[in-house]
């Protein structure tokens, strides 16, 4: 007999019905945390925003698991407040950038050894993909990433943005081909 899976989904909602918050948080971060914090980085462009929004979102489900309304999977519900808590750091990201001026950044220090060519091949193209993603709107990147980098449906997708699964396909859809072009035009 094979053994059951793991249900984080499951294993959380448990532990809630027993009134056991903490383990439900525990369940939770160790199921979604990496993914989420992925989330956070890539809307957000910045590893000090993504560990600031990051860690709100788990502060947020702590302080709401008891209203948590079962409407939802609990991955959606998570995913819901990372998107809010991301569009709230990078508004007050452009705010405080508008009204300081940042000194240019230093770059980073760089230890030739052997395959590096190929790690500075992939690091560029790791650059123009995250700059051609800030390049977009933040209601257009936050369809872009939940669809390709969390392979999330467009109805799981719809539960998360409160918008209908069409308008995030055709937002998908029309978000490629700007992509594209923003990655053939920075290999230039």
């Amino acid at each position: 007999m094979a053994l059951a899976k793991d249900d984080p989904e499951r294993d959380a909602l448990e532990a809630l019905a027993r009134g056991d918050v903490a383990r439900t948080l525990t369940v939770l971060m160790r199921a979604y945390g990496d993914a989420l914090y992925r989330h956070c980085r890539a809307m957000l462009a910045s590893d000090d925003l993504a560990d600031e929004a990051h860690q709100q979102v788990f502060v947020q489900a702590f302080r709401d698991l008891a209203t948590f309304s079962r409407r939802s999977t609990f991955r959606a519900w998570l995913f819901g407040i990372a998107r809010h808590r991301c569009l709230d750091a990078s508004k007050i990201s452009r705010r405080w950038r508008r009204r300081f001026l940042l000194a240019p950044r230093l770059p980073e220090a760089f230890d030739p050894a052997p395959g590096a060519e190929e790690d500075l091949a992939a690091r560029a193209e790791a650059r123009r993909l995250e700059a051609a993603l800030a390049s977009l709107k933040p209601k257009v990147r936050v369809a872009v990433l939940l669809r390709f980098q969390e392979g999330m449906t467009f109805d799981e997708m719809a539960e998360i943005c409160r918008e209908a699964a069409g308008t995030l396909q055709a937002r998908v859809a029309r978000a490629l081909p700007v992509l594209r072009r923003a990655l053939e035009e920075r290999d230039d």
